[in-house]
């Protein structure tokens, strides 16, 4: 019973997170719900015990990326047409000091929006990034570069720090 409350706790406390992730990846709240409830489901079915809450939500944070890299790849590209203003409207829930900078995040290309979403927004290592989506080290080095550069185009003017 007592692991059934620690379980409660650590889904309630990464359902927003996890909801948001999925969102910047998918661009749809129906298809985000879903990635998010799929990862709290695999956490309830998950037999192996968790080092620690941080491990929890890193693993988490893995499941629903990988649940929204699946609809994707099961969808095949993401149509601007598909997102209406409703889901546009609540992207800014968690983060709407920079919406312009989620705006600009949401736009870029799926490869290179996971990256930026797991390094700057989850504080996930290239390493760990790259053992999540099973691509090179190298290639997570790159495609951050080139987000960051992609970013920094869109964003000209707007924003005085570095990316």
């Amino acid at each position: 019973m007592e692991q059934k409350n620690e379980l409660d706790e650590i889904a309630e406390e990464n359902v927003n997170r996890l909801y948001a992730h999925a969102y910047m990846l998918l661009g749809s709240k129906h298809d985000a719900e879903d990635a998010a409830e799929e990862a709290i489901y695999r956490l309830y079915c998950r037999t192996k015990p968790f080092a620690d809450r941080e491990h929890a939500r890193a693993w988490l944070v893995r499941v629903t990326v990988n649940a929204a890299l699946k609809m994707l790849r099961r969808r095949k590209f993401l149509s601007d047409k598909e997102i209406d203003e409703t889901d546009i409207a609540s992207a800014d829930f968690e983060y709407p000091e920079q919406s312009d900078i989620i705006t600009a995040v949401r736009e870029l290309p799926i490869k290179y929006r996971t990256v930026i979403l797991l390094h700057y927004y989850e504080d996930i290592s290239t390493k760990e990034i790259a053992r999540t989506l099973k691509i090179p080290q190298s290639t997570v080095t790159t495609r951050l570069s080139r987000g960051r550069a992609l970013l920094r185009e869109k964003l000209k003017g707007e924003y005085e720090y570095e990316f």
